[in-house]
């Protein structure tokens, strides 16, 4: 059965005029009017993120986004600080370590997140580290870091330039990286985003602009120095060929983002996970973060009493319903389903309801998973 419903955490199910946007007859990466959609994308950006400054836009995945912000700035010698909760942030130290730098690694418990304290603690035991990096959102375990006050539990004078991994992150939840004191982040555009995979961002602080002064990049695709001078020049481009269809793609996501209000958008995104987790909880799946303020509003990730989580999926699968398992050491034992677009209460009870038949739980409910689903839906904020 072909599918109706695709709830993986990236690529996700993108609104109509994303779609037809990104079918647009294709322009010259070097006419005025390329430029005129990417300086309004930068625009839009900047909105989005409420920073100043260029956001590099890569022709990648959000790996490749990682990469970029790695082979800029770390190289043989350095010293970076890892923290990770998930397989994402354990990506993230992979990418790093390819440069040659040295790896200071802290692990966190897969289903919780990483404490200020515990950033703060990190810094402060390895003075003389370059970078911090983290991940904001690790849709592997479906947990949310809180970016904003990690960096703020770090003495500004000791602190190294903060990483952030934004790919999960940026569009379906705040993240002000010039206002939380990130030096450099990344996403990509197959996620929060709600754009076809393909296009990966950088954003970078004055602090960490001016890092990059004197330094040689091994990469040229990824030569942060490289596309701003494209970006800030009087017909701003890319140093190379872009994919064009997704930069249209791009620009009609961030302006139904924008249109609907920011604060309208995130909130949307956190009363739906939320009302999912109690209706998921009230039919006896259990949440693997416990912490209800480390949930992730992208993603939720959740574990099958029976036993059987593939069996779940495989029957999700032909009703028409595509999910995510878990990776790495959770692999076959989570049920991952995304919810980075626009839906509402119809598609959350037929997501909750098709859950429901595919576990087989009716000899086992004890509560009515709707109504719990519907109270939290409709509580006021």
């Amino acid at each position: 059965m072909n599918t109706k419903y695709l709830l993986t955490p990236g690529p996700v199910e993108l609104p109509a005029e994303v779609l037809r946007a990104g079918a647009r007859p294709l322009i010259g990466h070097r006419c005025p009017a390329f430029s005129e959609l990417f300086t309004s994308i930068e625009k839009m950006l900047q909105e989005l993120l409420k920073s100043e400054g260029p956001v590099i836009i890569l022709p990648s995945s959000g790996t490749g986004a990682l990469e970029c912000m790695a082979v800029n700035f770390l190289e043989k010698g350095d010293k970076f600080i890892s923290i990770s909760c998930g397989v994402f942030g354990n990506r993230f130290r992979e990418i790093a370590l390819r440069t040659g730098a040295e790896g200071i690694n802290i692990d966190v418990e897969f289903g919780e997140s990483v404490t200020p304290k515990i950033a703060a603690d990190a810094v402060k035991n390895n003075p003389g580290c370059k970078v911090l990096m983290i991940t904001h959102n690790e849709t592997s375990t479906a947990v949310v870091n809180p970016i904003k006050e990690i960096i703020a539990a770090i003495p500004e004078k000791d602190r190294p330039l903060i990483f952030v991994d934004g790919v999960s992150s940026v569009g379906a939840m705040e993240c002000f990286p010039q206002e939380w004191g990130i030096d450099v982040l990344g996403t990509a555009s197959q996620k929060g985003l709600l754009t076809p995979p393909g296009l990966g961002l950088v954003w970078l602080s004055e602090k960490a602009w001016k890092a990059l002064d004197g330094k040689i990049c091994p990469s040229y695709s990824y030569d942060l120095k490289l596309h701003k001078k494209e970006l800030e020049a009087k017909s701003p481009a890319n140093p190379f060929t872009p994919p064009v269809s997704l930069y249209y793609a791009l620009e009609a996501a961030l302006s139904e983002i924008l249109e609907r209000g920011t604060d309208i958008w995130f909130n949307s995104h956190r009363k739906y996970a939320d009302a999912l987790a109690a209706g998921l909880e009230a039919m006896g799946f259990d949440l693997l973060a416990k912490n209800k303020e480390a949930r992730s509003s992208g993603v939720t990730a959740f574990k099958y009493p029976g036993g059987d989580t593939e069996a779940v999926r495989k029957k999700l699968r032909a009703m028409g319903i595509e999910t995510a398992g878990g990776q790495g050491k959770l692999k076959g034992i989570l049920i991952r389903v995304a919810h980075y677009n626009n839906w509402g209460w119809p598609e959350l009870c037929i997501i909750l309801g098709s859950l429901y038949g595919a576990a087989g739980m009716a000899q086992t409910l004890k509560k009515d998973f709707l109504a719990e689903a519907w109270n939290v839906w409709n509580k006021e904020d």
